[in-house]
């Protein structure tokens, strides 16, 4: 294994994957295979060098479903968190359509997930207020102050400094304005002060919530809640504020169209809008607009295919060339093109770790290889497919390592493809 796994990570992510076949969160980089060069080149390239410079770039993850969009969007999360940068992930769909700036705006301020921590480091706590308080409790653990200790006037005073400043280049001055009034709020709730109902009114604002109150307008000057028309200038106030105020080096921010239906129905005017949206960030990132940002759009082919060519100016953003660990900057990632045999027998061998460690149990591992190998063979006659997705093969090996766990034995072919037959893969999981 690339990480050292533990009996507690093992069992749990043994659950998780024979619950359901899907990218199982933080675990995730446990069972990568495949994509290691990939994402060895993005955080070499972006997360330890140019998102701290200032530098921002988009990508367009590619693959069909059951490939490992999402489990290559949490590895990189990981990879992210570790190079303290901030990430967010976002679901596009009904919840979320990326024709809507005014969803993505709440649903990215919703998902932001800090860099690893002394006091958390599988904190699964997310949003804009818990990067506050983490940004403020490593200022009181600097000055050798824990949770519980009285903090002195001198050391809340440098607290606050941040947001006491006007920010004067934000895109958005209410945004700004906002942030600093929530900076001073979290900052006193982490000295010991009790929050208010003022308070919640105004994390609400901050996250992009229909708020309106005299409270929020006569207290704190915020009288234009988040709208369609200024939130990609608040959600570019927030990264500026975060990065010049708070020394956040960078930020990953995924989106995530991971169901069968896309976001908008070919031909609408959500389409249409949907597609200005993911052009206006492009053109708007790489003109430096949401300094030290890497987007990642992930979605299956049709949606290229069939939908952005249309689209000359977005199809000419994304090109046609796939990624190389040589080209970081090229856009377009094909998991497809990292999909083989080798790769799925090696997450086969990540699995039999996992079960070994979860269960105590010593495989017979040239058996067992031999098992994948028929398995692989038998998905293929029974699924009619030249290659096998790692969802699938996922969903299938753990049901029959489950079953060779009281004893082991060889399965042929044929009793493979009766095990795949009784074994059924979901709906819900293609």
């Amino acid at each position: 294994m690339p990480v050292d796994l533990t009996p507690t990570q093992a069992r749990l992510l043994k659950e998780k994957l024979v619950s359901a076949p899907v990218a199982p969160g933080y675990l995730a980089p446990l069972i990568n295979v495949g994509t290691g060069q990939i994402l060895d080149v993005l955080e070499q390239h972006y997360l330890r060098e140019a998102l701290a410079e200032g530098i921002s770039s988009f990508k367009y993850l590619e693959g069909d479903y059951g490939t490992g969009k999402t489990q290559f969007i949490n590895c990189l999360v990981e990879r992210a968190r570790h190079n303290s940068v901030v990430s967010s992930v976002v679901s596009i769909g009904a919840e979320c359509p990326f024709s809507s700036p005014l969803a993505i705006f709440r649903n990215v301020m919703a998902s932001f997930v800090p860099p690893f921590s002394q006091d958390a480091s599988q904190a699964t706590d997310k949003g804009i207020a818990v990067l506050f308080r983490g940004w403020i409790r490593e200022q009181l653990r600097s000055h050798g102050i824990v949770p519980g200790d009285s903090v002195p006037d001198a050391v809340r005073e440098y607290l606050e400094r941040p947001f006491r400043q006007v920010f004067l280049e934000a895109a958005d001055p209410q945004m700004a304005n906002g942030l600093c009034k929530l900076g001073l709020r979290i900052t006193a709730w982490e000295c010991g002060a009790q929050s208010t109902a003022a308070d919640e009114e105004l994390l609400a604002w901050v996250k992009g919530d229909s708020i309106t109150s005299r409270t929020l307008g006569d207290t704190y000057g915020l009288r234009t809640p988040a709208r369609v028309e200024n939130a990609f200038a608040r959600l570019k106030t927030v990264v500026a504020f975060l990065r010049s105020r708070m020394n956040f080096r960078g930020f990953f921010i995924a989106f995530d169209e991971g169901t069968r239906i896309m976001s908008f129905r070919r031909g609408s005017i959500q389409q249409r809008q949907a597609i200005e949206n993911m052009l206006t960030m492009i053109n708007q990132n790489a003109e430096g607009e949401f300094g030290g940002v890497l987007f990642l759009y992930a979605a299956t082919p049709d949606l290229r295919v069939e939908v952005i060519k249309n689209y000359i100016a977005m199809k000419d953003r994304i090109g046609s060339v796939a990624f190389l660990p040589g080209k970081p900057m090229t856009p377009l990632i094909r998991l497809e093109d990292h999909m083989n045999q080798e790769n799925l027998l090696e997450l086969g061998e990540r699995l039999l770790d996992v079960f070994e460690c979860a269960n105590s149990v010593a495989w017979d591992r040239d058996l067992q290889r031999q098992n994948l190998e028929n398995l692989i063979e038998a998905q293929k006659k029974a699924l009619y497919m030249l290659t096998v997705p790692p969802r699938f093969f996922v969903f299938h090996c753990c049901r029959l390592l489950e079953e060779q766990l009281p004893m082991q034995r060889k399965l042929p072919l044929g009793d493979l493809l009766t095990f795949i037959a009784g074994n059924e893969i979901p709906s819900g999981e293609v």
